[in-house]
């Protein structure tokens, strides 16, 4: 039973470090198996891999519905002009702050601006908004 609570617990810490529902199946599926510990460790594997597999057909679909419709509204953030708050450099790359609809953003963009500028945001990747100069 430890040794499935531990399993669990690292796909979980996996998952928190991760960008995206990568392991939270297998989390799942070693927590389940833990109830499961006077069987044969053959038998609570395939529980293991059937009790994983099925959540990630059936709950990755859900999830992934309803992230997408979270991501509809980040797109609505497309095609918005902002004021460039403040210009700093990491590394060789120029990073822009912005204030959008009440939060601050990292921002990048092809072209040179300045603070005071006024930009349009094209899209966003990752975390950082993708800027245009007008």
């Amino acid at each position: 039973m430890l040794n499935w609570f531990l399993v669990g617990i690292v796909f979980l810490i996996i998952e928190g470090v991760s960008f995206g529902l990568v392991s939270i199946w297998f989390a799942l599926g070693a927590f389940v198996t833990m109830f499961f510990n006077k069987l044969e460790m053959i038998n609570q594997f395939y529980i293991f891999v059937t009790v994983s597999g099925l959540s990630l057909i059936f709950i990755r679909k859900l999830a992934m519905k309803f992230l997408k419709k979270n991501g509809k509204e980040l797109d609505r953030i497309s095609g918005k002009e902002v004021k460039i708050e403040k210009k700093s450099t990491r590394g060789n790359m120029k990073i822009y702050t912005v204030s959008l609809d009440g939060k601050y953003w990292d921002c990048i963009s092809v072209d040179d601006l300045e603070t005071g500028d006024v930009a349009t945001v094209i899209k966003i990747e990752g975390n950082k908004l993708i800027l245009e100069k007008n």
